[in-house]
């Protein structure tokens, strides 16, 4: 899928001003809540400036159900239900947040938790923040997304399931923008209208034992730096993982999918960047390819040189099983195993690139086909695929 990475940000930015201007908004803070949660009913629109824990739902607010007002404050929804009117805040003031479920813009310290949250225009906005949490929270059938994370750092998002946001909008569950040392684990995304986690400038953070199912367009996308994304189960939407930026680590993830038709239908696709690594990752039945590393320099990404794809088991992908296209320079393709490919096994089309002691077997066409001029590293094995030659450009045993 050639997507441009920055451009679908801005547009995402530009849904939220559309929404309200939601992230200009800063309620005025207090010295920070008492320690001790006070069980309490609240009403829709309700500032809170000390820990909370909720006796009662919110049902059907017009505009926001809470804003956060303060530091260190906790929000436990204690079970309850935070519910919109399903329909979008109309007349919304210019820098104040409207129909969002929970607000919090420019304090630390928050944690919300233990509920649901539903039919906002976004669920859950968690803006300008560090060493806060969300966890165990239900964040579904939001008009935009279920959560928007911005500006945040050394904060988790745990233990969430969300589900049937952006359906109409062609929106996300999760965003998460220009934020770092962020630990995003054990979430359930699953069924949202376009992708499960749309990351754009993360740094420095883990994404980590997630599992995305049915977000049409890709289960993470993903653009930042020295990040890691790791032990993951995403299945049956259009790609699996998408990843930009420098220093990542792909890893560990088991990926699968029912096909799709078109430009999509990749396990991983590596779209820019340096250093990047993508090993031990199980992959089945992408229409596609079930690695792709790819540069869109043309489309305004970031040259894609310098690369690792190792130790990856890719199994009966319609077309090939690894491809490094002619746009990709300084790849190392090591110990992969790829098996039953409806094309080649691994298809290398830029001659920088390494092959080095993989093993392909029962593909449809070649094994290994790489253009002349790659670099040999020895060790690759190729058997009883469809094209007699097995390999070509490159030795295999």
């Amino acid at each position: 899928m050639k997507r441009n990475i920055v451009a679908a940000a801005a547009a995402c930015f530009m849904t939220l001003a559309v929404a309200g201007s939601a992230l200009s908004a800063t309620p005025g803070r207090n010295a920070g809540a008492t320690d001790q949660p006070l069980a309490a009913r609240v009403s829709c629109g309700q500032t809170i400036v000390t820990n909370t824990k909720l006796l009662n739902d919110l049902i059907d607010c017009p505009s926001n159900g809470i804003v956060i007002g303060t530091d260190n404050v906790t929000l436990d929804l204690n079970g309850h239900v935070i519910d919109g009117d399903a329909t979008q805040f109309a007349d919304c003031p210019p820098d104040e947040p409207c129909d969002v479920g929970v607000f919090s813009s420019g304090h630390t310290g928050v944690t919300i938790k233990g509920g649901t949250v539903r039919e906002f225009t976004f669920g859950v906005i968690l803006d300008a923040t560090e060493n806060s949490r969300l966890s165990r929270l239900a964040l579904n059938d939001n008009l935009w997304s279920g959560l928007i994370v911005a500006g945040a750092s050394h904060s988790t998002v745990t233990g969430l399931s969300v589900s049937g946001n952006g359906l109409t909008t062609d929106q996300a569950g999760i965003d998460i923008f220009d934020s770092h040392d962020l630990a995003i684990e054990r979430n359930s995304v699953v069924g949202n209208g376009d992708i499960g986690f749309y990351v754009i400038g993360l740094e420095d953070s883990r994404i980590d034992k997630n599992a995305a199912a049915g977000n049409p367009e890709a289960g993470i996308l993903m653009e930042g730096n020295r990040n890691t994304l790791t032990r993951n189960r995403i299945s049956d939407g259009g790609d699996a993982i998408i990843v930009s930026g420098d220093g990542n680590i792909v890893g560990d993830n088991q990926l699968s999918s029912t096909g799709c038709d078109g430009e999509c239908g990749f396990g991983v696709s590596l779209e820019g960047g340096t250093g990047n690594l993508v090993e031990r990752n199980e992959m089945r039945h992408f229409h596609l390819a079930g690695i792709r590393v790819a540069s869109f320099e043309t489309e305004g990404g970031p040259p894609t040189t310098g690369n690792t794809v190792s130790g990856n088991l890719v199994r009966d992908s319609d077309l090939d099983g690894v491809i490094v296209e002619a746009t990709a320079t300084d790849t190392l393709v090591e110990r992969n195993l790829v098996v039953g490919s409806g094309d080649d096994g691994i298809d290398v089309d830029n001659p920088r690139t390494t092959v080095s002691r993989n093993i392909a077997l029962h593909n449809a066409d070649l094994g290994i086909e790489a253009v002349p001029g790659i670099t040999d590293g020895g060790g690759n094995k190729a058997h009883a695929n469809g094209n007699r030659a097995q390999c070509t450009n490159v030795a295999c045993n």
